[in-house]
């Protein structure tokens, strides 16, 4: 009995300090501010694919090709950081609770240089990572009206609600059609 109250305790704390720790982590922001998501930092990372950008601040999640010595690092291809714009553009690895709930990504080998990537948080978008020929890099894709585009930027509008539960008013992808290159953004409710 004595052990069962220490465990329970035990797994109280350890969920008050997850709570706490990722409270820290957005900086205690509530999610009832609107960023200009116009006037947002543009990133240009080495081996980027995407990156994601949410309210309530500039801070942005970037989605990288994992190369090891140029190779694909097949057991995680695709890696996430964070640049905190908000704290000098410093880089950052995401939480654990990050990683499995939020910004991290689930892949699923198609077939050889082609992965389907899920974001934890939505993964209801598929997109497609593989190499373009042309470009003579990995690219990401996904597809907006039946239609493949390269993925460039996901923007998420959280319009209040709280750290685990914001209320997604939408989320919006840009990139360009892989053939003419003219720019596309679609907008959708999840």
């Amino acid at each position: 009995m004595r052990k069962s109250i220490i465990s329970i305790s035990f797994l109280v704390g350890l969920m008050v300090l997850s709570i706490n720790i990722a409270a820290q982590e957005t900086g205690d922001q509530s999610f009832d501010k609107l960023v200009d998501k116009e006037s947002l930092p543009v990133p240009a990372e080495k081996d980027q694919l995407f990156y994601l950008q949410r309210d309530p601040n500039s801070n942005t999640v970037i989605y990288s090709i994992n190369l090891e010595d140029g190779e694909l690092d097949t057991s995680r291809p695709v890696k996430a950081h964070w640049i905190r714009y908000s704290e000098g553009s410093k880089r950052t690895n995401l939480s654990f609770i990050q990683r499995t709930m939020a910004y991290g990504v689930h892949h699923t080998k198609v077939e050889d240089g082609k992965f389907d990537i899920r974001i934890q948080a939505y993964k209801d978008l598929p997109i497609e990572v593989r190499y373009n020929k042309q470009s003579k890099k990995y690219q990401a894709y996904t597809l907006v009206e039946n239609k493949e585009i390269v993925l460039e930027r996901i923007f998420v509008r959280i319009n209040g609600g709280s750290l685990f539960k914001p209320k997604v008013e939408y989320i919006e992808v840009s990139g360009y059609n892989p053939t003419s290159n003219a720019k596309i953004n679609h907008r959708f409710q999840p």
